[in-house]
């Protein structure tokens, strides 16, 4: 059975001011970019005076435009990529937020472990309220933001700005160990996000080399969605395939700017299953790379292969939530959510 991949881009900021001719700019610097969809997500407008926002959504130029927020309690701390509403959900403590949840929208942990020192001193924006995790669809595993300004601080911006987005490292560590230990008990789906911005009028002056420029951006990290349907232009159906792959976790996220990862496969040998499906402990697993490279099987949070390949078939002998890392010349390439490996009588 064949599967048809889209590829997406998601956590991208926009506000009120974000005139006409700069939205219709981000949407093309996309669809160039090689992009199916983007998920805009801005922050929560303070007075919430922006209700013609989501009217946002749609078709732009043969680019599917997804009208979602970033929400939050009025801190740094907590903050969920939501898409689905209607309604401007932020702006009021966390627990009230994600008792959403029941309306079946996509709800990820933003940067859950995000903090830095760009400006000197400490900045913290991880997610203190760990026990709601369970009412959220997922985490953003791997957040381009943050990957650039954790290491980066006012005696290094200068390098660190010269070198991206060549000097993306990969997700924490810490935030794919508590990706692991959700995965042991519930599918909790991994997603990768920008945290991009529309840049003030000065630092865009600043940004000589446009290294930050959605041109560039939309060509890291970005996720691809794997569905046995087809995409036809239809809206609202086209939407509603993008949000029911993102809800079963049929998705895999990339450094595309390494190299392209569009064909990557993790499923059954014969195709039929792919992420986000289960599969009997008894069922072969495939994994397929684009290129070569060097690749981490896990199951739970044991290792269960590593080795260069580009063709990989693998019968396990463990269950679990069995997911895919894969680097390609000692870099942070695909990381693949889970397939789930489970007792031929569960």
């Amino acid at each position: 059975m064949d599967f048809n991949e889209y590829i997406g881009c998601l956590h991208i900021h926009i506000n009120q001011e974000t005139e006409k001719q700069i939205l219709e700019s981000i949407f093309y610097e996309a669809k160039q970019s090689g992009l199916d969809f983007i998920i805009l997500t801005p922050h929560t407008p303070v007075k919430r005076r922006w209700d013609d926002y989501f009217s946002l959504e749609g078709y732009k130029d043969g680019l599917i435009v997804l009208t979602g927020e970033e929400a939050d309690e009025g801190s740094g701390q907590n903050h969920i990529l939501i898409y689905g509403n209607r309604l401007w959900l932020g702006k009021k403590p966390v627990e009230e937020i994600v008792s959403h949840q029941n309306n079946n929208l996509l709800m990820f942990a933003a940067h859950p472990d995000g903090q830095h020192n760009l400006f000197g001193f400490s900045v913290d924006h991880k997610w203190k309220k760990k026990n709601l995790f369970n009412s959220l669809t997922g985490i953003e595993v791997w957040s381009a933001l943050f990957d650039f300004v954790e290491k980066t601080n006012p005696s290094n911006l200068i390098f660190r700005y010269f070198s991206f987005p060549h000097n993306l490292q990969g997700p924490s560590l810490v935030t794919l160990q508590k990706w692991d230990r959700i995965l042991k008990k519930r599918r909790f789906v991994g997603v990768c996000g920008l945290d991009m911005h529309t840049l003030p009028f000065l630092i865009k002056l600043l940004d000589v080399r446009k290294i930050f420029s959605f041109r560039i951006v939309f060509k890291t990290l970005r996720n691809h969605i794997l569905t046995q349907k087809k995409i036809t232009g239809d809206f609202e159906k086209d939407r509603d395939v993008i949000v029911d792959a993102f809800m079963q976790g049929k998705v895999f996220f990339a450094n595309d700017f390494i190299a392209d990862s569009r064909g990557f496969f993790l499923g059954s040998s014969d195709k039929k299953k792919t992420m986000g499906d289960f599969l009997s402990i008894e069922e072969e697993i495939l994994v397929e790379i684009p290129e070569k490279s060097y690749i981490n099987i896990k199951i739970g949070s044991k290792i269960v292969y590593s080795g260069n390949v580009k063709r990989l078939v693998l019968k396990p002998d463990v269950f679990g939530a069995c997911r895919v890392e894969a680097f390609y010349k000692e870099k942070a390439w695909i990381f693949s959510n889970p397939i789930f490996i489970q007792h031929p009588k569960n």
